[in-house]
């Protein structure tokens, strides 16, 4: 953490910056809640990417949410900056520590600015030299709370959070009926996309864990995955017994329909951190990342499924759009046999 200034006295206004990505503002939830539970009477307003703006958008501990438009960033960062200045913020805790959230908060007078300090130097030494300085595994929302350590800031045990509204379940649920999803029926969900290459397992290896689960449990199985992954999750749509929603619905109605699901199958990726914020499952296929990252399922009932014995992962932080060795031993060696074995406890 770095900060500016020391805390004097409650804050009156409490400014939280965390622009993206899914996971990321899924994993900022407890933090949220743990600084509205130590000063319930504050002001506490947050930033974010507009194209996220619905992770956060009916959760109760946030009285203001600012949200920043991609396609004119530049202009809606300086619109946004004079807004923040006449708030007279108190406190600031940016959790991105970006170039976009730095330029946010320098300039708006705030009595306080703490800052996530990203440990570039541990995650560079475990990525390019394989030297693991991380200890045990730290989760990301323990890391959000070091940067509010100085205001009292605790752990309450609690995992992520996020929350929908009655609009946004039936829109859900009639989308999912019209594409002969009975509800009151078990079903699990499979999430095969990712940002990288890298943290995707191959799409043959989806095609045959399919085979195995509905040869052996008779089981509805729902795809789902953004706009972008529908090319991806398009290979599955010839497999019996699959409902393809990819592309189809926005991230509130997806959180609705992974809530229903008896579990989800995932790669690394937001949809995985979804899951844990409704209690729903995960299996989660690790490849180029590894759990000391800290974006590993929290406090979720979960399996991790990970190529441990290979010395050259994590070739990334985030996954990259090839395997750097061109064998990508560390999705291909993991078998739909043994994703099926680790299911099967979720079923």
């Amino acid at each position: 953490m770095s900060s500016k200034n020391t805390p004097t006295g409650a804050p009156e206004k409490i400014l939280i910056i965390r622009l993206s990505s899914i996971g990321d503002i899924l994993l900022s939830t407890p933090f949220i809640r743990q600084v509205r539970r130590i000063y319930p009477k504050a002001q506490i307003d947050f930033i974010v990417k507009d194209i996220y703006e619905d992770l956060l958008k009916y959760n109760p501990h946030i009285n203001e949410l600012y949200s920043i438009q991609l396609r004119e960033e530049s202009k809606d960062l300086s619109e946004l900056k004079g807004k923040l200045r006449i708030r007279s913020y108190n406190v600031v805790f940016d959790l991105h520590n970006n170039l976009r959230s730095n330029y946010l908060k320098r300039g708006i007078n705030a009595g306080s600015i703490c800052s996530i300090q990203k440990e570039k130097l541990k995650q560079t030494l475990l990525v390019w030299f394989k030297i693991n300085l991380y200890g045990q595994e730290t989760s990301i929302p323990s890391r959000y709370l070091a940067v509010a350590s100085d205001f009292g800031i605790a752990d309450d045990g609690k995992g992520l959070e996020l929350y929908c509204e009655k609009d946004t379940i039936d829109s859900a649920e009639k989308k999912v009926i019209s594409r002969g999803l009975e509800w009151n029926k078990p079903f699990i969900c499979l999430a095969p996309g990712a940002g990288f290459f890298t943290k995707r397992w191959p799409e043959e290896k989806f095609e045959n864990l399919v085979d195995l689960i509905q040869r052996e449990k008779k089981i509805r199985i729902v795809v789902l995955g953004g706009e972008k992954d529908k090319e991806i999750c398009s290979f599955l749509k010839k497999q019996k017994s699959i409902i393809d929603l990819s592309g189809q619905l926005s991230l509130l109605e997806t959180a609705h329909v992974i809530s229903k699901g008896k579990m989800i199958v995932s790669n690394d990726s937001g949809l995985m951190h979804m899951a844990t914020a409704v209690q729903t499952p995960v299996l989660a296929i690790f490849g180029s990342t590894v759990k000391e990252l800290g974006f590993f399922p929290y406090r979720a009932e979960s399996v991790v499924i990970e190529n441990s014995e290979l010395s050259c992962r994590p070739c990334s932080h985030i996954g990259r759009k090839k395997c750097p060795r061109g064998h990508f031993k560390c999705m291909e060696e993991i078998t739909p046999e043994q994703v099926y074995a680790g299911l099967k406890q979720f079923l």
